[in-house]
């Protein structure tokens, strides 16, 4: 008798519904080339270095948006007696009357929604660094759930960009888990280290707004 393998749960609705299928104008923009918070700091200085990320009003299409204010936040650390980090975030608001819609930029060090920096749950799902249980159980769990929508969206931008015969790609199916995916872009070279974790949520959220790898 032979068993096939149960494909992995489906991930939580918060991780796959894209900006446009909610409705949301504006949203959050991701600077996938600053790195540290010295980089962070020194763009935050002219509005016009976070802006060139935002460029026109996705919404309405419209010419070059306004900085708006600042919004702190804050990124907690793995270990509960760690100091949590205060970061200044840009935000920047299309003046179409009638539009409106605001962007809020991170940069790419910054894990959108998850209240860290990647390298802290890049670490923590790595067993390098421990966090609060049901912080690393939730984390986990989206680890183990279905990667079928990245896998698609891979398929159907990146690969079409590689050239010649790829043997990994024969590994790139729809039974993946999001931890799976994440191990097979970074063992195929894909995807380096450090930041693994960054460069792909940065990705994904490149290619379809709103859709999240953890």
């Amino acid at each position: 008798m032979s068993y096939k393998q149960l494909p992995p749960p489906q991930p939580e609705v918060c991780l796959t519904g894209s900006y446009v299928s909610r409705g949301v104008k504006g949203g959050t923009v991701i600077a996938e080339d600053i790195w540290d918070r010295e980089a962070h700091q020194e763009a935050l200085l002219d509005p016009d270095t976070y802006r060139a990320y935002v460029g026109d009003c996705g919404n309405c299409g419209c010419g070059k948006v306004h900085a708006l204010c600042f919004r702190t936040r804050l990124l907690y650390p793995a270990e509960v007696d760690d100091l949590v980090k205060v970061e200044d975030i840009r935000l920047y608001r299309c003046p179409k009357k009638g539009c409106g819609a605001v962007y809020t930029v991170l940069p790419a060090f910054v894990a959108r929604h998850l209240w860290r920096d990647w390298q802290t749950v890049e670490d923590v799902c790595e067993g390098k660094r421990e966090a609060p249980r049901s912080t690393t159980g939730r984390w986990y769990g989206r680890l183990f759930s279905s990667a079928r929508q990245l896998v698609q969206l891979f398929k159907g931008t990146v690969t079409q960009a590689l050239k010649g015969s790829v043997d990994w790609l024969r590994a790139l199916t729809d039974t993946l888990t999001r931890g799976g995916f994440i191990n097979l872009l970074w063992s195929s070279g894909a995807v380096s280290s450090p930041n693994a974790f960054a460069k792909i949520g940065g990705w994904i959220h490149r290619i379809q707004p709103g859709v999240r790898l953890m």
